[in-house]
């Protein structure tokens, strides 16, 4: 039998995705495009912004318009968030959550077997045990993403996510150095660690946080191969976690979680740091890591933003010299506090304050980007963009164009920039 999959939102679902393709594969499945011809159609979800909600109906539409005989399952946050209004919808056959993923082969043989709608979501306990899922391979071929935690309890007021994730559950760090080891027996050459909020790593076990597990991954010393975090907070960083950190293989790239640059805004998104903390953290990366890019995320138009506090915002991205930004709208999520607060900012207006705000980091990544010209940088070639052109990242993050007659693919070079241009570094020929 055939088995599609359709996934939207973060790299936590990627990973989630990828380790239910092996659970399929396992049984006996072969995973295809999304189609017509396809007997179960996987849809994992986002709920993150009312943009993502509406992608995900529109899927689950497509998925039984396509083929009426296929057995669609809706899985993921947007299940687990509108899990009541979900029971009578008659394009979903089964509707998983965010817990039981690694349960998703047994409920659709239950399924065929029954022929009966199943609703597999359940509520948070106070405590609960990390859900265990493993990948030896990934839909990509030279870097794997590995889970190692689940779950927030930040309670940002913007944030949908803690309410559809649940507690912080972390993954032992014995199961997480044994899944590296496989990927990179497997030829990975980059290990991306993720998790809903990898900070609170290890909150919930016995004398554990981030660093042990830097610490164990360092231990592994292991050839030809470098390790990356997604998104962290400020306050993870400290001189005893850089110090970990350049010991070993990681690369010198930081996803260091923002939002806005304006201290009135930030308290009123109960994030858990202000702009002086955040400006110090990051000359504490650069200090171990000269090099280094840094990428983040900003919301612009959150309730009562004024036009000063926007303006704050745009003189911080400009001072902090970003790699990347991502600029999102603030999409209003019910459940959260920021959906009752008073003085919302008109759609237009935070269209535009989107348009200024993207120009000004567009600026910033440019001049970013073109610091590295004459410079080295660590590139691992990924994919083949024309029929003698490979395009990979560096270790900082950045997209790197090379021309070579060999085979680039899957391999780490020491490359010299050229020149840039319209965000590509530009190598000598390699």
């Amino acid at each position: 039998m055939n088995v599609s999959f359709y996934t939207l939102g973060c790299k936590v679902n990627q990973f989630e995705t990828d380790a239910m393709m092996q659970l399929f594969k396992d049984r006996g499945y072969k995973v295809i495009e999304p189609c017509g011809e396809t007997d179960v159609f996987i849809v994992n979800s986002c709920t993150v912004t009312a943009a993502s909600d509406k992608k995900t109906r529109n899927l689950v539409k497509r998925a039984k318009k396509l083929n009426g005989e296929s057995v669609v399952v809706m899985a993921g946050c947007y299940a687990q968030g509108r899990r009541e209004e979900l029971k009578d919808n008659d394009n979903i056959d089964i509707v998983v959550g965010t817990k039981h993923k690694d349960s998703v082969v047994d409920f659709v043989a239950e399924y065929f077997e029954s022929n009966h709608h199943l609703y597999k979501v359940d509520e948070f306990k106070p405590h609960e045990k990390y859900e265990e899922m493993t990948i030896s391979h990934t839909s990509e071929r030279t870097r794997a993403t590995v889970k190692i935690q689940d779950g927030c309890r930040q309670f940002c007021t913007y944030c949908i996510i803690p309410y559809v994730r649940g507690p912080v559950r972390s993954r032992e760090i014995s199961d997480i150095t044994d899944e590296i080891v496989k990927l990179h027996s497997n030829g990975y050459k980059e290990i991306v660690f993720n998790g809903i909020h990898m900070t609170s790593y290890g909150t919930d076990l016995e004398d554990t946080n981030l660093e042990d597990l830097v610490d164990a991954i360092n231990k592994l010393n292991l050839d030809d191969i470098r390790y990356r975090f997604g998104s962290l907070e400020p306050g993870i960083i400290s001189r005893e976690f850089m110090e970990k950190l350049v010991e070993g293989d990681f690369c010198d790239h930081f996803h260091l979680s923002l939002q806005s640059g304006s201290d009135t805004v930030l308290k009123r998104m109960n994030r858990r740091y202000d702009t002086a903390e955040y400006r110090g953290k990051v000359e504490l990366i650069r200090e171990y890591m000269p090099q280094v890019g840094i990428t983040t995320d900003i919301i612009v138009g959150f309730p009562g933003e004024t036009e000063e506090e926007f303006e704050e915002t745009c003189r911080f991205v400009e001072d902090i010299r970003f790699s990347k930004v991502h600029v999102f709208p603030f999409s209003p999520r019910k459940g959260t506090k920021a959906y009752d607060m008073d003085n919302k900012i008109p759609n237009q207006v935070k269209k535009e304050r989107a348009r200024v705000l993207a120009e000004i980091c567009e600026k910033t990544a440019e001049k970013f980007y073109s610091d590295f010209i004459g410079k080295e940088l660590e590139v691992l070639y990924e994919s083949l963009r024309d029929s003698d052109e490979y395009m990979g990242h560096s270790s900082n993050y950045l997209t790197v164009l090379s021309k070579s007659a060999s085979d680039l693919h899957n391999s780490i070079k020491n490359v010299k920039i050229s020149y840039s241009n319209n965000g590509f570094l530009y190598t000598e020929e390699v």
